[in-house]
């Protein structure tokens, strides 16, 4: 169901933004510092929290003059879960090859335990609880259209601020064309 390679339990895939596409496993390990064995469900980190969380860490100015969509995660590799002040978006410019019950939404944003996927023009709108649905089967958004509204809004605005790049074909796709709900494959022998 997952197209090229696995994602294991998680929908999507590389290139796309559900959680097989951009969740990924992390690993610190700094003796002295970070506790031993320890699993941290809690704090969710992105790529954009290293530079603010390694100057915390080493004690360094960050440069001045700039604005950075990351946090300060410090506190989560000193093994004290930490909650993002800030939701998480992405913007998926280009597709992969990968079948089609995968095509996800173009945009995401991730506030809390919700995530929101949906295309520029606002179609193909889904809303996930990813706290009890991580592998995002479950369509909550006609039960919690303020969320919806709360975070379309969070991401359209986020979107404007982004460069006017070129997004590449096939990145829009028709609403109709995804199927729905998702058909999550049945086990084997079932």
């Amino acid at each position: 169901h997952s197209g090229v390679g696995s994602a294991g339990p998680f929908r999507g895939h590389k290139h796309g933004v559900y959680e097989g596409g951009i969740r990924m496993p992390f690993i610190v390990r700094w003796p002295a510092h970070t506790p031993e064995g320890k699993v941290d469900d809690i704090t969710i980190l992105s790529g954009t929290d290293w530079l603010p969380t390694l100057c915390a860490l080493t004690g360094s100015r960050l440069p001045t003059g700039i604005s950075l969509d990351g946090e300060d995660m410090s506190k989560a590799f000193l093994g004290m879960p930490q909650t993002r002040k800030n939701p998480l978006m992405w913007d998926a410019r280009y597709r992969g090859a990968w079948i089609h019950l995968n095509c996800a939404p173009q945009m995401a944003i991730r506030d809390g335990k919700w995530k929101l996927l949906m295309n520029l023009d606002k179609s193909h709108l889904e809303l996930h609880d990813l706290t009890i649905d991580p592998s995002e089967v479950d369509n909550l958004a006609d039960q919690n259209p303020q969320v919806v509204k709360r975070l379309s809004r969070q991401l359209l605005k986020w979107k404007e601020s982004l460069d006017n790049r070129p997004i590449s074909p096939g990145v829009l796709h028709a609403t109709e064309d995804i199927p729905k709900p998702y058909p999550w494959p049945k086990e084997a022998g079932k």
